[in-house]
């Protein structure tokens, strides 16, 4: 019985887990190139991953807004076939998450 209690204790904070997902709304402004982005979340931290699929190499700044947070820049450059992850960890509890990335050729 005394190993039941543990189990059970984690298959109810399992749900709660699973449903800490939060949407994350990206508007995309690539100048002059053919930059695509894609995002995720782990736990309290927004991810988002950048994918040059054009022939010039990019440079790009990424800035993730969480309400009432300091938004800060995220910036990377990216040749031609070069993809990364941008990240942004937050202290407050997250809601939703809006990322706007602007690109242009470098």
């Amino acid at each position: 019985m005394s190993r039941l209690h543990p189990i059970l204790l984690i298959s109810c904070l399992l749900p709660a887990v699973a449903m800490a997902s939060f949407p994350i709304d990206v508007e995309m402004n690539a100048d002059g190139v053919s930059v695509s982005a894609t995002s995720a979340d782990v736990s309290n931290i927004a991810t988002v991953t950048l994918m040059n699929t054009g022939n010039k190499a990019a440079q790009c700044e990424a800035s993730f807004v969480n309400g009432p947070e300091r938004p800060s820049p995220r910036r990377t450059q990216l040749e031609a076939g070069e993809s990364t992850v941008l990240t942004q960890q937050f202290e407050r509890e997250i809601t939703r998450v809006r990322v706007s990335v602007h690109c242009k050729a470098r």
